[in-house]
């Protein structure tokens, strides 16, 4: 292991829109890494209905948003107990739905994702808007750390508060490419004056 791994990442937030099909991709390198890396990690929400708010959204991205910002509640609601691990599942299985088999985005796609991944009540935290405010308080969060230029997902180390956008990544590197990847970013986020690294993307999303 690097140096910068070996010092310790502590607990690394996850903060994400499950309507983004770059992010789910991005996910599946972060979830493969950290569990082999035995990384305890949180799941929060970066919702896109509140970064776009007062702005034109394209129609066809309203209904994706919309059901996104309804499984933030799922995700933010076992966040509140303390289910982390659960929320990541709910995510998987989410996420396989929607991006890799091409499923539509709705209720029944949360219910199937909720019962797979052990979240039986995952519709009637989606359909539960106390839990609004705490999904708005996760995308302030991380919106206070990285400004407006910036999107979904992000990575905090929560033990420093510094985060960054991204990775963005297709497809999702494995192996010794996950671990190289991994050691590469939390070096990145030890350095709290780092901004930006950036190339063009050459290629849409490949969830192989």
């Amino acid at each position: 292991m690097t140096p910068a791994t070996a010092a310790g990442a502590g607990t690394i937030s996850f903060f994400f829109d499950p309507s983004c099909p770059w992010t789910w991709i991005t996910s599946r390198w972060f979830v493969e890494v950290t569990e082999r890396r035995h990384l305890e990690v949180r799941w929060r929400a970066f919702s896109l209905t509140c970064i776009n708010e007062g702005r034109e959204v394209p129609e066809h991205k309203v209904d994706p948003m919309a059901h996104g910002q309804r499984a933030l509640r799922v995700i933010e609601s076992l966040g509140a107990e303390g289910r982390h691990r659960d929320a990541g599942r709910f995510y998987s299985e989410l996420g396989a739905r929607l991006h890799r088999r091409g499923e539509p985005a709705g209720d029944a796609t949360i219910a199937a994702a909720g019962a797979a991944s052990g979240v039986d009540d995952a519709s009637a935290r989606a359909d539960d808007e106390q839990w609004d405010p705490l999904v708005r308080c996760a995308y302030d969060e991380i919106h206070t750390v990285l400004g407006d230029d910036v999107g979904s997902p992000a990575l905090r180390l929560d033990a420093t508060g510094n985060a960054l956008f991204g990775p963005i990544v297709s497809p999702a590197p494995t192996g010794d490419d996950a671990d190289r990847m991994l050691d590469a970013t939390l070096a990145l986020l030890a350095v709290p004056e780092f901004f930006e690294l950036k190339r063009s993307r050459t290629t849409g999303p490949n969830f192989s």
